[in-house]
């Protein structure tokens, strides 16, 4: 019989392709120990169990979404295979916390983390819309989780479109699930007023997808304003964290989007009632101003008219002073032009002697033997002088 010889490669080749077939994925559930982090990118670690059998394992720093220590607990999703310095090892695909006291231990670190990065700061978060009307729902719809939330929502405001995206809420592929459809919300920003992602109450273990990093990271980094609520009141979740708004319970956080029906009726009459006495206070208000306003509006208009009236009075009185004043002394300068008037003079028998003109006032005036004109009241005379006496 021939002996089958191998080359090293070939025999290392061989292996790890009947170990692929064999098994392509493993989930195993061990120990963490011997836990380091290579170059910033590589993670190492051993899993072991009671009996101090131990595997070691390998996977990118990158896939590594939560936080690990020595002594946790995990479940991962492996694949085996020789390495070329003829190691066996378990190349990790997945990985989960398993049992409370890691998921606790997890958490804690990832908190520290996260509040150092300031993904829970107050400042940033937003408010929810008073009443929205197109709501993303991210959930299971087999979880009476997703009932609950539905019920409520229609009981109290019916006519709320909800849109659900199904996705499981634990195991290892919830957190990839989870992520993808808060993705898928965000491309359609503008569509949604408000992002819900919920689950009902389970066990730490349970409810580890909602500590997961990437899972925190899309609720954190969410273009729509998000509201989350996992388990019950006491659990609390990083997503929750993180979130713009918390809420308790699945059905805390139907009651956080909408309004009890009659609720809001009996508010609206109570404040349509208050507005009605209000703005009758004010009808009635602005009419005692306006009234006043007209009251002083009118004495102000009659006062000013009394001082017209007063001021016309007194201008009538000023003008016809001065009217009588120039009418006497019209009088006095037509009597004294009546004086001088040449007309007048010669009326009371005075004449007036001229040559060519000139009125005579001396004899020297007027030559021997040179025509001289009398002017009289009535008519002229023409005479001369005959002597030469002065």
């Amino acid at each position: 019989m021939d002996t089958l010889v191998f080359s090293v490669a070939e025999l290392h080749a061989a292996i790890n392709q009947t170990l692929e077939f064999a098994y392509p994925l493993v989930v195993v559930q061990g120990e963490v120990s011997s836990f380091k982090v290579n170059q910033n990118k590589w993670v190492f670690f051993d899993l072991k169990d009671e009996d101090e059998t131990t595997l070691s394992c390998f996977m990118p720093l990158f896939h590594l979404k939560s936080a690990l220590q020595d002594g946790m607990v995990v479940r991962a999703v492996v694949s085996p295979n020789i390495t070329r310095w003829g190691k066996f090892s378990l190349t990790v695909r997945e990985l989960e916390l398993a049992g409370e006291g890691s998921v606790k231990k997890a958490f804690d670190l990832l908190k520290r983390k996260f509040e150092q990065e300031g993904l829970f700061a107050t400042e940033r978060k937003r408010s929810l819309p008073a009443l929205p009307k197109r709501i993303a729902l991210i959930t299971s719809r087999s979880a009476a989780a997703y009932n609950d939330f539905v019920t409520i929502l229609n009981d109290r405001w019916a006519g709320l479109e909800v849109v659900q995206a199904q996705v499981q809420v634990q195991g290892l592929d919830a957190p990839a699930q989870i992520v993808r459809a808060i993705q898928y919300f965000g491309n359609q920003a503008d569509t949604w007023d408000v992002l819900v992602l919920i689950r009902g109450g389970g066990s730490a273990e349970d409810l580890q997808a909602f500590n997961h990093e990437d899972v925190v990271r899309a609720v954190y980094g969410s273009s729509i304003p998000t509201l989350v609520a996992v388990g019950h009141e006491d659990d609390i979740c990083l997503a929750e964290l993180a979130a713009d708004v918390r809420a308790s319970t699945p059905t805390d956080a139907a009651r956080r989007l909408t309004y009890d029906k009659g609720e809001f009726q009996q508010n609206l009459d109570y404040q349509l009632g208050a507005l009605a006495g209000r703005l009758s206070g004010l009808v009635g208000e602005r009419t005692s101003r306006i009234e006043a306003m007209n009251f002083s509006f009118l004495r102000l208009i009659h006062s000013a008219q009394q001082q017209v009236d007063a001021s016309l009075s007194r201008a009538h009185l000023v003008m016809s002073q001065r009217l009588h004043h120039y009418d006497r002394l019209i009088g006095v300068y037509e009597s004294a032009l009546k004086s001088l008037d040449p007309q007048a003079i010669l009326r009371r028998g005075y004449s007036i002697a001229t040559i060519d003109g000139v009125v005579l006032k001396n004899p020297v005036q007027a030559p021997v033997g040179k025509r001289i004109m009398l002017q009289l009241h009535q008519g002229k005379i023409t005479t001369e002088r005959t002597d030469d006496q002065d």
